[in-house]
């Protein structure tokens, strides 16, 4: 049946829950990237299809467990079949792990035996190898070159007549003891934000989303923009109409083109008209009652500000990363700096900045209409490890008035590449959150995190 919406009349006031003391155990690489003295990478089009990044630095997938991590994991039975990180001398078993071993991940430099990716290894006595190389996403920007070395390494074996390998992904779980029932599923959650309006968030939340989905994760968007939800405009759906199951009264997110939307507008009300302490109860009704399923990642598309519905999401959901989205004008850097200090405050990492409207092109001279330098100020006075800089094309605004991504209708263009350099981005980062120690964040006596100067992570 069609989803109705009840907004509460009574404000209830969201408290946190003691999440944020444990839920973001997944600092150490964050920091060690930062406090390596490595500096921000900027991704641009050189030329046409081509993207300025080194390959090791694509956006390589995962951190999955490692050294004594491997070990504890298999004993305790987590995944379909447990990790193969040894055998006995001389066997042949050794030397297909022997081999494996020459596969390193890039972003980690450690082996894919070590990281607890080879599973259900079998060898017959005619020299067939099969072997199952199991990943943490189905996401990973790199599985192909996996899957190819891996073949290589282990075909050249004097006694090996074949090599089959099975290319999978860890099922999603969510290891938080307190999420609500609708994301039980969900394993990472992506918020993309700017406090300023009108520089591009749910493009970027959109086509980030489908190229999550186009690099084979199972993806859902959530319009958190209550007072002027986007995603009906910028998707659409042939059933645009939450529904909600009759029995269990969860909303059952729209689909369109694989991906699960929930957004307001979709509730057959359009943009709302209320105070802040209904919208809060109206967004953790919507949000905490559907019914999302599986997800490898669940975007978070925020509305501008640091109002009522940011702080009700960030205590209601476990919220993997963010993503900061700005255009290049001092203007855009004044606001979105009281975002980036809101994630801080509330220990979620933003792993990215997204520039829009940086440049246009014109007989291959750049113009930049709206000046520079405000997205790469954020990255370097907040330690942001990544800045893409997206053109100004009539193609993508188009996309978005016609309901259908641009990452959809142009999936090898000069933008859906750097959509990708995101995505993996996001993907490798995400990877390293999820396999670090945990940490904390400093507050010093005056509430800023980080102390007087720009909030840093800090052990």
């Amino acid at each position: 049946m069609a989803l109705s919406v009840s907004v509460p009349c009574v404000a209830t006031t969201s408290t946190p829950r003691g999440r944020h003391d444990h839920r973001h155990g997944t600092r150490a690489a964050h920091l060690a990237h930062h406090r390596s003295g490595a500096s921000s990478t900027t991704f641009h089009l050189p030329g046409p299809g081509r993207l300025s990044y080194p390959r090791s630095r694509a956006g390589i997938h995962t951190a999955a467990r490692r050294g004594p991590f491997a070990a504890a994991a298999a004993a305790a039975g987590s995944g379909p079949s447990p990790s193969i990180t040894s055998a006995p001398e001389g066997s042949r078993e050794a030397d297909v792990l022997g081999a494996l071993k020459n596969v390193i991940d890039p972003d980690f430099g450690t082996d894919i035996v070590s990281c607890g990716f080879i599973k259900d290894l079998r060898v017959t006595a005619g020299g067939d190898v099969t072997f199952t190389l199991e990943l943490t996403t189905p996401a990973c920007p790199v599985k192909e070159e996996f899957d190819r070395l891996s073949r290589s390494f282990v075909g050249a074996l004097d006694w090996c007549s074949s090599v089959n390998v099975n290319m999978t992904a860890q099922p999603v779980t969510n290891d938080m003891p307190d999420t609500v029932e609708g994301l039980r599923g969900v394993r990472h959650v992506i918020a993309v934000s700017s406090c300023k309006g009108g520089v591009g968030k749910s493009t970027t939340s959109v086509n980030l989303a489908y190229t999550l989905a186009m690099m084979g994760a199972k993806v859902g968007i959530f319009d958190a923009d209550v007072y002027g939800p986007s995603l009906p405009t910028m998707v659409s759906p042939e059933v645009a109409v939450l529904q909600m199951d009759k029995d269990t009264g969860a909303i059952t997110p729209t689909d369109y083109e694989g991906v699960g939307i929930v957004s307001f507008g979709f509730a057959g009300q359009g943009s709302a008209i209320m105070r802040g302490p209904m919208v809060s109860g109206l967004i953790n009704q919507m949000i905490t009652t559907t019914n999302w399923g599986d997800l490898d990642y669940l975007i978070l598309d925020m509305p501008p500000g640091t109002g009522d519905i940011q702080l009700t999401l960030c205590q209601v959901v476990s919220i993997t990363a963010a993503v900061v989205v700005t255009t290049p004008q001092k203007l855009a850097f004044i606001d979105v700096e009281k975002g980036v200090r809101m994630f801080s405050k509330l220990q979620v990492p933003c792993v990215a900045v997204v520039e829009n409207m940086s440049y246009f092109e014109v007989d291959g001279v750049k113009h930049k209409p709206f000046g520079e330098g405000s997205g790469a100020r954020i990255c370097e006075e907040y330690g942001i490890p990544n800045l893409f800089q997206m053109p100004i094309v009539p193609e993508l605004s188009a996309c978005g008035d016609n309901g259908r991504p641009l990452v959809l209708v142009d999936p090898t263009g000069e933008v859906s590449s750097i959509y990708g350099a995101i995505g993996a981005k996001v993907v490798q980062e995400v990877a390293k959150l999820s396999a670090g120690p945990r940490g904390s964040l400093a507050v010093d006596a005056t509430g800023e995190a980080g102390g007087a100067g720009a909030p840093r992570w800090q052990l």
